[in-house]
């Protein structure tokens, strides 16, 4: 039993982390469009429709990774890795913050961007999925 408790939760696992990187790959190219457009200042440039759409996927994939954040903070891990999902909750929960402090620095109404914050919202997403990614390291090279 024991074992199909640890194979469960590294099904969990699996599907949170490929909907993860899917749902990243699918605002991957809105992000570069604002990363640039806040580089070389011309936010102001796009249209309110655009930064709509580009606000509305960001917040469709902050909404997927509330979530996957709610999958794992549900899955039923093994005591022997439960410290190590702790910590691989806590982080993912930074991640989603993050990603929503990133879409809330999105003003469409004015065409503009609260640039400090989308600067802080990437810098702490980074970080926090280097930490998730520690994180699933951790847990999967633990004794089976």
């Amino acid at each position: 039993m024991r074992k199909n408790n640890m194979n469960g939760y590294i099904n969990v696992l699996s599907k949170v982390l490929q909907g993860t990187e899917d749902t990243a790959g699918e605002m991957n190219a809105d992000f570069e469009t604002m990363r640039q457009a806040i580089d070389n200042g011309t936010v102001g440039d796009l249209s309110q429709v655009e930064l709509q759409k580009i606000a509305d996927n960001f917040q469709r994939g902050t909404d997927g990774y509330e979530d996957k954040l709610n999958q794992l903070e549900q899955a039923s891990a093994p005591v022997r890795v439960l410290g190590k999902h702790k910590s691989l909750v806590a982080a993912y929960r930074v991640y989603a913050e993050a990603c929503q402090s990133m879409t809330d620095s999105l003003d469409v109404e004015h065409q503009a961007v609260d640039q400090a914050a989308f600067d802080e919202a990437e810098k702490t997403q980074e970080n926090a999925m280097g930490k998730v990614t520690a994180a699933i390291q951790r847990i999967m090279s633990s004794p089976m």
